[in-house]
């Protein structure tokens, strides 16, 4: 499980692997500890100095699988995570007590829950590779969307699942380059227009932003953010991408 995690004394977003979250009056999650990398810090999911709705400290980002065995799960406070950390009682009760310790002293190993295969965009630099490798998107057109919410109807009751679980899904095909497809993470807004009647829908450029760890992707070239778009965008909690194997 990854996340976009905001840290209020220096009033900025950064990502971590989520290690654990702790059930006590309200989530709290094992997450980097943002001014001490060595360490991991307690971080309550819901800021309760703001007013309501409350403001989220801990927002996912993805629910990729855990492999079997690391992972552990107390069906009576609720509380799961890493099972190095759970099997750790002293420092555990220590991070309870100063919400931080370092990783060592819990034995924690470096875990990644990032898929495989996959390129992630995360700054700059993985932004101008996917713009390189897919020539800044001339000339490719949107072929399909998939959204998938997480939500269902099961035995007539709503079934909600957490942010993290939804995604959209998109395939581009140009003259330029291989097909690819590109899985919004956490879709936070998704502006479709689609082409009317008797015009082209390719698109001539694109770009992509992130700010505070959001990614933006417009169809349509900008310097920077724009604060009003009329055509397609979309916003989310992450990105990733590969050429499309179907294909």
């Amino acid at each position: 499980m990854r996340a976009r995690v905001y840290n209020k004394l220096k009033n900025e977003y950064y990502i971590s692997e989520v290690y654990g979250v702790i059930n006590r009056r309200g989530d709290f999650y094992i997450v980097d500890d943002y001014c001490k990398p060595e360490n991991v810090a307690l971080i309550q999911y819901l800021d309760f100095e703001t007013k309501p709705p409350y403001k989220v400290n801990v927002e996912t980002i993805d629910y990729n699988p855990i492999p079997d065995g690391e992972w552990t799960y107390n069906p009576q406070n609720h509380d799961r995570g890493y099972r190095e950390i759970f099997e750790n009682e002293k420092v555990l009760n220590e991070l309870l007590e100063k919400r931080s310790v370092p990783k060592t002293e819990l034995g924690l190993s470096v875990h990644s829950t990032k898929l495989t295969g996959w390129n992630y965009i995360e700054s700059e630099s993985d932004i101008d590779y996917l713009m390189n490798e897919y020539s800044g998107f001339h000339d490719s057109v949107l072929k399909e969307m998939t959204y998938i919410s997480g939500d269902c109807v099961e035995n007539g009751r709503m079934s909600l699942h957490p942010v993290g679980s939804k995604s959209v899904r998109l395939v581009f095909n140009s003259d330029w380059a291989k097909e690819i497809e590109i899985i919004l993470l956490s879709p936070r807004v998704c502006h479709l227009v689609p082409g009317e009647e008797n015009y082209l829908s390719d698109i001539y450029d694109a770009s992509i932003f992130i700010r505070d760890y959001m990614v933006y992707f417009y169809t349509s070239e900008f310097k920077e953010i724009p604060d009003n778009f009329d055509g397609t965008y979309f916003k989310s909690l992450g990105m990733m991408w590969r050429y499309n194997e179907e294909n």
